[in-house]
């Protein structure tokens, strides 16, 4: 069963596979189902960490002595075409409305954290989901369940990510990087236009090939799929985005890295090379996937062995 589930949330990525899908599709209850759900969901976050490596190693070596133009008003376009950049950006996932405050207004807090608190006058407690994306164009993303955007929150999951050399995108809201990524661009999404006749600037979410729609687009597809589970606990979060980070990363890299040394440091490479290669071809005829189940399954076993021995 675990493998089915596996095999089903690879296929039918971007789509997640909620508890009420597998109680119908194996026949089985939806207690049973949703146990299921949460082993495979504790599966995902034990390997999470292993693409981690792989993209932190791969864009170190990438951007290594790497350095952008001292000039932020220089288009970087060119310079980026082929570069593995990345993008970060926070979301709320799900939000305390006005009904479950019971019409009372979010008047202690602002902006995006405001609106996953109920009022203080209900007790003040989380409801809601704020995540942080991490997003490297045509490659993996990485989404953290966090309970504010301080920069002492958001600081350390973007640096035990990304290594301080690599192109980092953002919008004004993650200033405080400047002082700790060399090549830290950042674009004003409340850049306002010169022309009397409009309000907003045509560029202010892309000025001079710098911008955050990797983020952003993953964003918009995170809410997508979760739109299928209707709501979940806060304390539950981390669980279902490792879930939904892990079947995301294992397009990108494959499930053989799990089980092998992993990729070379030549991941990332210019020509893109990877992209235009299949790691798991699951919908091909002769699918390799029963072949990384059953190593991945081997794996497993070695370790408990060698656990029991000792």
């Amino acid at each position: 069963m675990f493998g089915y589930v596996l095999h089903e949330s690879l296929i039918q990525f971007p789509k997640v596979l909620t508890s009420t899908e597998i109680s119908k599709r194996l026949k089985i209850s939806y207690k049973a189902a949703s146990l299921l759900k949460r082993r495979f969901q504790l599966f995902c976050s034990d390997q999470l960490p292993k693409y981690k490596d792989l993209t932190y190693n791969a864009l170190n070596h990438q951007f290594k002595d790497f350095l952008l133009p001292p000039n932020e008003n220089k288009d970087i376009s060119k310079k980026m075409a082929n570069k593995p950049y990345v993008c970060v950006d926070t979301a709320v996932l799900y939000s305390a409305g006005e009904r479950a405050n019971k019409g009372r207004k979010r008047y202690s807090s602002k902006g995006q954290t405001s609106s996953i608190y109920l009022s203080p006058k209900l007790g003040g407690k989380q409801v809601g989901t704020l995540v942080q994306t991490i997003g490297i164009k045509n490659g993996p993303v990485f989404f953290t369940s966090v309970p504010n955007q301080k920069a002492e929150t958001l600081g350390p999951i973007i640096r035990d990510h990304i290594p301080t050399s690599s192109a980092l995108f953002s919008d004004l809201g993650y200033s405080w990087l400047w002082g700790v990524y060399r090549n830290h661009r950042a674009v004003n999404h409340s850049a306002r236009s010169s022309d009397n006749r409009f309000r907003w600037a045509r560029n202010r979410y892309s000025k001079n090939g710098i911008h955050s729609q990797v983020s952003e687009g993953n964003n918009r597809l995170l809410k997508t799929a979760f739109a299928s589970y209707g709501w979940i606990k806060p304390e539950y979060s981390t669980l279902y985005l490792n879930e939904f980070s892990f079947i995301k990363n294992a397009n990108v890299f494959g499930l053989d890295v799990l089980v092998n040394d992993g990729l070379s440091r030549e991941l990332f490479v210019s020509n893109r090379r990877w992209l235009r290669e299949e790691p798991v071809k699951i919908r091909s005829k002769r699918s390799s996937l029963r072949k990384y189940l059953q190593l991945l399954a081997e794996d497993v076993i070695l370790q408990i062995d060698h656990v029991i021995r000792i």
